[in-house]
């Protein structure tokens, strides 16, 4: 479930990234990752962490912003 989870916003924030075509979106993932990780460690929902949990935050929460900011500039390339 965790996986799942994961990769739901993997692909998510940046698809929101490319369909507003707005800097912005930038914001998702930069709050998203670690409110996801804030509950996800003391297990307010899904199986809670395990080792190296800060790593991953900090990773995902990189990929994010980088896929986003892509799909953002992405779009902005193809409006213009």
């Amino acid at each position: 479930m965790l996986a799942a989870v994961v990769a739901i916003l993997l692909v998510g924030f940046p698809a929101v990234g490319f369909l507003a075509g707005r800097w912005a979106a930038l914001a998702l993932p930069l709050a998203g990752w670690p409110l996801f990780y804030a509950g996800l460690n003391p297990g307010w929902w899904l199986d809670g962490t395990g080792d190296g949990w800060e790593r991953a935050a900090v990773g995902l929460t990189f990929v994010g912003v980088t896929t986003t900011a892509v799909a953002v500039a992405a779009r902005r390339a193809l409006r213009a």
